[in-house]
């Protein structure tokens, strides 16, 4: 009997290091993140849009949907644009950040980095 108590016994305190450990490495993480995140927000002179904006913005789209002129206007910028080696290296760039998000949202989803998890057996 002692022995079963101190094999549950050591696979708790196993299971309890593991986790403090995961804990441990999510909070600094997380504090990195943060750091991080102030530093760019800082030296980007990043802040929050204030409520004038969002009302300009929500006002502009409001009158583009409402006039058809505009939407001819923009179709015809549209028609008449001619993309650049600078516009090409940019869609690239975030073509490659897209694909990035979504392969990381893809791990996150999966909960691991190759492959799915499989449940059950499967028949072909």
């Amino acid at each position: 009997m002692s022995a079963i108590i101190s094999k549950a016994t050591g696979l708790v305190n196993g299971l309890i290091t593991k986790s403090t450990e995961v804990v441990n490495c999510g909070i600094y993480w997380s504090k990195v993140g943060a750091e991080l995140g102030k530093q760019v927000y800082k030296t980007e002179g990043l802040a929050p849009p204030s409520g004038k904006q969002f009302e300009t913005v929500y006002q502009q789209a409001l009158k583009f949907i409402k006039s058809p002129e505009q939407q001819k206007k923009f179709l015809q910028q549209v028609s008449e644009f001619k993309p650049s080696a600078q516009c090409a290296a940019k869609a690239s760039i975030y073509g490659i950040q897209l694909a990035a998000f979504f392969s990381v949202g893809e791990m996150i989803g999966r909960r691991q980095i190759v492959g799915y998890p499989s449940f059950g057996e499967h028949h072909h």
